[in-house]
């Protein structure tokens, strides 16, 4: 299991096979071009992976531990499902 900080310290490249591999899909949402996927990481944090569907491309990826940054996905999900 990798902890937040460990996860934020390394490099994308390196985060997203973490992510793939530990992380637990959640929800998804648009925001402008990108599809936003969230996944939910056993070290108690989120992740968002931005995905350019034109480019086909993960293009960036956003972690967090607040559940207010959740509030985006409340019409996708019950927040409760969570355990938050």
């Amino acid at each position: 299991m990798t902890s937040y900080c460990a996860f934020r310290a390394l490099s994308f490249e390196q985060q997203l096979p973490i992510l793939y591999a530990e992380g637990e899909f959640v929800a998804n949402r648009y925001e402008e071009e990108d599809a936003v996927n969230l996944y939910r990481l056993p070290g108690g944090f989120f992740v968002e992976l931005f995905y350019d569907q034109h480019e086909n491309q993960v293009v960036r990826l956003r972690t967090f531990t607040s559940s207010q940054q959740l509030e985006d996905y409340t019409p996708y999900i019950d927040l409760s499902d969570l355990g938050l």
